[in-house]
Parts: structure tokens; sequence; C-alpha cells
């Protein structure tokens, strides 16, 4: 008779759920509170489940050892966090230009604590959700659930070892959260700069005018009004932004992570 669940089934569904639970604790969104804890735990569950039947992925248990299964585990739970991890680099790109628009507008006093994110801007909260919902909405979480499988197919089970360059590579990435924060910025932040520039000009010629009390809601006026004119934008550089991550998994998953 053969069993329901065999050994090597039971290796192999702790390997692919230490890759995925480490890459949902990097992953934002789902390393927040806003998801309950065991929903969390059911859905790693039932996608360490799919990938493993879905991806027909199998185990050899002819040297295996319990010490060899915790540096498999460590394994899986490094690579699934280096991959969470590089998501959380755009969506802090995402969140640094929100607090350079809070600066430009003088709001960032105005900080909200929020125990799902920490103490934030209203307007970082505002672009973290913008993120969300570009990444849902624009169906780009298909995409990342595909990159997840290829990661099964490039990166095999069972390795206990580590590329020497992944970690490198990672690192690298977390360099683009200020050149993409600076880039998602600009255009709004160039907009308040020539007004903080006009202010500063009429107070040398008119001493006379009250700048501070005149400047400051004509700042957070016009930052509202470039932010909702230029949404657009926003959600172009996302997207694009989103295709750069693709890109970047893929170079981790074929070259970097086996």
């Amino acid at each position: 008779m053969t069993p329901l669940v065999t050994p090597a089934d039971a290796v192999l569904l702790s390997l692919v759920f230490s890759r995925l639970i480490g890459l949902l604790m990097g992953f934002p969104f789902f390393n927040t509170t806003l998801i309950p804890h065991h929903i969390k735990f059911f859905l790693i569950l039932a996608l360490s489940f799919f990938y493993m039947k879905n991806l027909h992925l199998t185990m050899d248990l002819t040297s295996f050892s319990l010490y060899t299964l915790f540096l498999m585990v460590a394994k899986e739970f490094v690579v699934g966090f280096a991959m969470g991890l590089m998501v959380n680099f755009f969506i802090a790109a995402f969140s640094y230009a929100a607090e350079i628009l809070s600066y430009f507008m003088g709001l960032t006093i105005v900080n909200v604590f929020d125990p799902t994110y920490g103490q934030v801007s209203i307007f970082s909260k505002l672009f973290i959700f913008l993120f969300y919902a570009i990444f849902f909405i624009g169906d780009i979480y298909h995409y990342f659930l595909s990159l997840i499988a290829a990661s099964f197919l490039h990166i095999p089970l069972g390795i206990p070892k580590l590329h020497q360059d992944m970690w490198a590579y990672v690192i690298e990435q977390s360099l683009l959260i200020f050149s993409y924060a600076f880039k998602l910025a600009f255009p709004f932040a160039l907009i308040l700069y020539l007004v903080n520039l006009s202010l500063a000009l009429i107070n040398r010629l008119i001493p006379q005018i009250n700048v501070f009390i005149v400047g400051l809601p004509l700042q957070i006026f016009v930052g509202i009004a470039a932010l909702a004119l230029g949404v657009s934008v926003i959600v172009y550089m996302g997207v694009s932004f989103l295709d750069r991550l693709g890109e970047g998994y893929r170079y981790l998953i074929t070259h970097i992570g086996g």
C-alpha cells in the first residue's frame, strides 16, 4: 500500500514551505499586520502544495541527514527572503519619494504613527497603497507567481549551498532605492522648488508681505494639485519600475541564484 505522504514528500514540502515563508517575510504587504497570521500560514501552505504538485518536484534522500536538512531549510529560507527583499527595495523607493515631497511641501512634521508601517508621513502611506494598487490591479502578481515557480526550476531544492554573488547582487539592487525615488519625485519636487524660489524672490522684492503665512498653504496646495494632475506619471513610472524588478528577478534566478 502506497503511503499518502512519503518521507521524501515531507522533506520536499518543508523545503518549499521554507522558501515561501522566507519570501513572504521579506515581501511587503504580507510582512505587515494587515493580514492575520493564520491567513498567512494557510496561504503559504496552500502555495507550497500547489508548487510541489504542479511543478512535479522530487527529492532524493539517499545521502540525507538531520544536519543536511537544517542546511537545506536555512538555504531555502535565505533564498526566499532575498527574493522578497528585492520587492521591498522598490516599495522603499516609493516611500522615500513621498518623504521628499513631504519635505518640499512642509508636511514632514505631520507624521502618522501606524502600527502597520511605523511612523510615516501621510504621503508615504498614499504612495505605498498606490504601489499595491499597481501591483495587484495591474496583474503583476501573476508574473511574480510565475517567477517564484521559475525559481524552483533554476534554483533546485536539496542543494545546501548558495551562490557566492547572490547577496552582492541583492545589495547592489538596494542602491536603486535612491535613484528610483529621485526619479519618481523629481517632477513634483521641481515644481515645489520653483514655488519656493518664487516666494523667496517676492520676499526680497516686497518685504512687507509675510511670505511664511502665505507660503506654507501655497506649497501644500500646489503640491496636492501637482500630484492630482500627475498621478498618471507616478503610475507609468511605477509600472516601469516593476518591469525592472522582473528583470532583476530573472537575473537573480537564472544567473546567480543556482
